[in-house]
């Protein structure tokens, strides 16, 4: 699909990538594929026991003193689709395409993953080449860097040789980063007791949220669907009448979520209290998020889709009214968004929470929230907050994943080499950027301190959600831009 394009070599890597599921926690076989990379061309390589892959190629003829360079991005991907997309991504490819203007690739119904397939087909096409002048190169491809970043967590600088870094896993061509904000995730977890009704299943459902990342898109007033459901579920107001078998929302703790749903099961007499709060409740939050979310609904319908909590044909078991009421206060009452500004740089996000996902199990239901900070004292403060809310709800909070900010740094030759080239290419400055999004670069200087490193790529809009699309002049233009770089590398 995507031949004609051109860098061809990017390209045909690229979409080699997105024929393999990746999905984060899903990367046994994207790392094989690297593996193999490295094999048929007989080029060096290590793989880490936690599927990290790094391949090394010696420097061109001319570079062999200058500083040997890395260029990294993360194998996975953030794997959603559409509703209704049958497509299992755990196990199929992404159906790539060209928009009919001819100016994007995107993927039919999901996400395609251009964060951060882009930057490992980068690196395959220079290791590929034999006609672009490099230092000594390493292509570093980490795991699971969008459900905590644990390939960079796990990264052993001993199998790492370059100190000199070029993480290519932004997203805003004309941008350089030189720092991000630091993040965990806290995960809250509320036990929950069940009855047993009878009566028929209704599904109460939010759809239609723009979502979005939740690190570059939290400043731009986007709702959370499971924020919404519950506000939704206020503002219908039914008491004991609700009677969940579950509620659920959300894909990932760093996306914001797009849809949320709960199933509850309803009697004759409680189906028409039900249908008419529904109505009430429909009526007052559209006028409210018109605004802010055009495409947002709200769907009531029956379902049969409840299998796993029948007793017998028409009997369920549902959560009782104290699980229900507790799950939904703390819903109600947890930050979501933009909690600080940064004093300087203006205009950045210093900290935020996104509400990522919510789901039910048997005897529990789990929220997991992605706090981020440029300050590290302001994420633990955040990250307390939150784990105070959560026990004064009746649940147990766990933080896990946590990683460093990357700090910025006054002097960096690699900046400067970085922008001379941009400058040479474009005939204009770059901008230099620190982002409220996370980046793998803070664990890299936390475990190689003496790195020096930048964070750049082509414009990819709406990642982390099935509108995601890549700019093929930008992925054009960032090529040329990468090749023209490690050339000016080879003098340094």
């Amino acid at each position: 699909m995507l031949t004609g394009l051109k860098p061809a070599s990017v390209w045909r890597f690229f979409e080699e990538i997105c024929a393999i599921p990746h999905g984060s926690g899903n990367i046994a076989k994207i790392s094989a594929y690297l593996q193999d990379f490295a094999k048929e061309r007989k080029l060096d390589y290590v793989a880490e026991p936690c599927g990290n892959v790094i391949i090394r190629k010696p420097a061109t003829p001319g570079c062999e003193d200058a500083p040997a360079v890395v260029i990294q991005g993360h194998m996975d991907m953030v794997a959603v689709k559409d509703p209704g997309v049958e497509k299992d991504l755990s196990k199929e490819g992404l159906d790539v395409a060209v928009t009919e203007d001819g100016q994007y690739v995107y993927a039919k119904g999901t996400s395609l993953g251009g964060d951060d397939g882009i930057a490992i087909a980068y690196g395959l096409a220079v290791l590929d080449s034999s006609d672009i002048a490099h230092p000594a190169l390493e292509l570093v491809a980490t795991v699971d860097e969008e459900t905590g970043m644990e390939g960079a967590h796990e990264l052993s600088a001993d199998d790492v040789n370059g100190r000199v870094w070029l993480n290519i896993d932004s997203e805003d061509e004309g941008i350089v980063l030189a720092g991000c904000a630091g993040g965990l995730t806290l995960h809250s977890d509320f036990p929950i007791v069940r009855d047993t009704v009878s009566g028929d299943l209704l599904r109460i459902a939010v759809t239609g949220c723009r979502g979005g990342h939740s690190g570059t898109e939290i400043d731009k007033n986007r709702a959370n669907a499971i924020l919404v459901l519950a506000a939704f579920l206020q503002t219908m107001n039914c008491g004991k009448m609700l009677q969940p078998l579950w509620i659920s929302g959300g894909e990932k703790d760093n996306a914001i979520p797009t849809s949320a749903e709960m199933v509850i099961c309803v009697n004759e007499y409680e189906r028409f209290e039900i249908c008419r709060a529904f109505d009430r409740a429909e009526k007052a939050l559209l006028a409210a998020y018109r605004r802010q979310e055009p495409e947002l609904s709200f769907v009531l319908e029956e379902t049969q889709d409840g299998r796993e909590f029948m007793i017998q044909e028409g009997s369920y078991r549902v959560m009782n009214h104290a699980s229900v009421e507790k799950v939904l206060q703390f819903l109600l009452l947890v930050p979501f968004g933009v909690s600080a500004m940064c004093a300087e740089p203006k205009g950045l996000v210093e900290t935020s929470n996104n509400v990522g996902i919510v789901r039910t199990e048997d005897s529990r239901v789990i929220v997991d929230s992605s706090v981020r900070s440029m300050v590290d004292v302001r994420k633990q403060q955040l990250g307390d907050k939150i784990a105070l809310l959560t026990t004064v709800c009746g649940g147990i909070a766990t933080r896990h994943s946590e990683y460093p900010g990357w700090e910025y740094r006054e002097k960096s030759p690699l900046r400067d080499a970085w922008l001379e080239v941009y400058r040479e290419q474009y005939g204009e400055d770059a901008t230099v950027q620190t982002i409220h999004a996370g980046l793998e670069c803070g664990l890299i200087l936390e475990h190689m301190p003496e790195t020096d490193a930048v964070s750049f790529g082509p414009n990819i809009l709406e990642i982390h959600t099935t509108a995601e699309r890549m700019e093929i002049a930008s992925v054009e233009r960032t090529w040329d831009l990468l090749v023209r770089l490690l050339a000016r590398l080879c003098r340094a």
